[in-house]
C-alpha cells in the first residue's frame, strides 16, 4: 500500500470515527430531549422511523453522486448537513417538525456511508479489504463505547450543550475531509451498470448479509426490553450493550484479515450460525449476569463476518461504481433492518422466545443460502435488463 492510500484510509478511520462518536452522544438522548418537549411516545417512533427511512432512500442516489463527483465533495457535504442539523434541535421549533429534522438528518448520514466506503474500497488493493472494512468497524464501535457514555455525563448539567458539542465533532470531520484527495473512481465501464442488474449481482450477499441484518433490527428494538424484563436495572442494560460492543471495536480489524486470509464467504457463514446458536440460548437463559456474559462472548462472533462482506461487496462492483454497489447493497441491508425492528417487536408482545428464535432461523436460512450454486445465481444476474 502506498503511502498516500494508507493516509487517506487512517483520515477516514479517523473521520468515522469522529461521526460515530457524535451520532451516539446523540442518538440514546433524542427520546429524552423529545419527551422533554412533550413529546409522546408515538412520536418518538415516528421521529426515529422517518431517519431510518430517508437513511435507506438517499443511500443510491449519494452512491451515484460519489462515483461521479468524487467521495470528497459528497462527504463533505453530508458532514456539514450533519453538524448543521445537530444545531438544528436547538432551534424554538414546534414538535412535529422534528420529523423533518431527523429525515434531514437521516439523509445526511445515509448519503455519507456509500461514499466512505467506495473511498476505502478505492483505495485499497481487494486481497486487503476485509482489514479494512475492519477498521472501519472498529472506529464505529469505538464510538458506540465512548459516545453514550460522554453524552449521558455532560447531560446530567445541559441536554443542549449535547448537541453543540456533537456538531463540533461533524465540523472538525470535515476539517480532516478538507485534507483528502477528491477520489473519484476510475471508471473502465462504458455504460453504468443499473441499480437492478448491481442487485442481482449482488443478490448472493444480499441473502447472506440478511440474518445479520435482521437481528441487528430485532435486538436494538428488544435487548433493552428483554433484560429489564428478566431484572436489569438500566445501568445493567447499558453495560450489555457496553461488553457486546469491546469486542468488536477490538477485533474486527482481525477478523477482516482472517476473511482475507481463509475466505469471506465461509467466515460470513461462521458468524450467522454462531449468531444462530446464541439467540437460540437467550430465551431460556434468566440470570442476567449470564446474559451480560454471553454478550461479551457473542461480540467476537456475530458481528465478525461483517467487514469480510463489506469486502465482499466491492470485489463484485465494476471499476467506477464502488460507491453505488455499497449504496445498493446497504440499501437492501437497511430495508431488512427494519423488518427485523418490526417482526422483533411484534413477535415480543407475543413471546421474547418468539423474537430470539425468529432471530436464530433468519440466521440458519440466511447462511444456508451459500449452499445455493453461484451458477443459478449468475444466469439470474446475466437476465437483469
Amino acid at each position: 500500500m502506498e503511502v498516500g492510500e494508507r493516509r487517506t484510509l487512517w483520515t477516514l478511520y479517523a473521520i468515522n470515527f469522529l461521526n460515530a462518536v457524535g451520532m451516539w452522544f446523540f442518538l440514546p438522548l433524542l427520546p429524552i430531549f423529545l419527551g422533554r418537549k412533550g413529546g409522546s411516545a408515538a412520536l418518538v417512533g415516528v421521529v426515529f422511523a422517518a431517519g431510518l427511512v430517508a437513511n435507506a432512500v438517499v443511500r443510491y442516489p449519494a452512491g451515484w453522486a460519489a462515483d461521479r463527483f468524487g467521495t470528497k465533495a459528497v462527504l463533505i457535504a453530508a458532514m456539514l448537513a450533519t453538524a448543521a442539523l445537530f444545531l438544528a434541535y436547538l432551534l424554538p421549533l414546534p414538535l412535529t417538525a422534528f420529523i423533518l429534522v431527523r429525515l434531514l438528518h437521516g439523509a445526511a448520514q445515509g448519503a455519507y456511508w456509500p461514499a466512505a466506503n467506495g473511498l476505502l474500497a478505492e483505495s485499497t488493493a481487494p486481497r486487503e479489504r476485509g482489514r479494512a472494512f475492519g477498521y472501519m468497524q472498529s472506529t464505529n464501535m469505538a464510538g458506540m463505547l465512548i459516545g453514550p457514555a460522554i453524552g449521558g455525563f455532560i447531560a446530567l448539567f445541559s441536554l443542549g450543550v449535547v448537541f453543540g458539542v456533537a456538531a463540533a465533532l461533524s465540523a472538525l470531520a470535515v476539517f480532516a475531509l478538507a485534507t483528502l484527495p477528491n477520489v473519484r473512481a476510475r471508471s473502465t465501464v462504458e455504460i453504468p451498470t443499473r441499480a437492478l442488474h448491481m442487485a442481482r449481482t449482488l443478490l448472493p450477499l444480499i441473502l447472506l448479509g440478511a440474518g445479520t441484518s435482521y437481528m441487528i433490527g430485532a435486538f436494538d428494538t428488544i435487548w433493552s426490553l428483554y433484560l429489564t424484563y428478566r431484572g436489569a436495572t438500566t445501568f445493567l442494560v447499558g453495560l450489555s450493550f457496553v461488553t457486546f460492543a469491546l469486542p468488536a471495536m477490538l477485533l474486527s480489524g482481525y477478523a477482516g484479515s482472517l476473511g482475507d486470509r481463509f475466505g469471506a464467504r465461509r467466515f460470513i457463514v461462521a458468524a450467522l450460525i454462531c449468531t444462530a446458536f446464541f439467540a437460540a440460548l437467550y430465551p431460556f437463559i434468566a440470570s442476567v449476569p449470564w446474559l451480560i456474559g454471553l454478550g461479551l462472548i457473542e461480540g467476537m462472533f456475530t458481528i465478525s463476518g461483517l467487514p469480510s462482506m463489506m469486502a465482499e461487496v466491492s470485489r463484485l462492483a465494476e471499476p467506477g461504481q464502488y460507491a453505488r454497489t455499497q449504496a445498493v447493497f446497504q440499501t437492501a441491508q437497511t430495508a431488512v433492518q427494519i423488518a427485523g425492528a418490526l417482526a422483533g417487536g411484534a413477535l415480543f408482545t407475543l413471546s421474547p422466545t418468539y423474537t430470539f428464535l425468529s432471530i436464530a432461523a433468519v440466521c440458519v436460512l440466511s447462511a444456508g443460502t451459500a449452499l445455493v450454486p453461484r451458477a443459478t445465481f449468475a444466469r439470474m444476474a446475466h437476465q437483469a435488463p
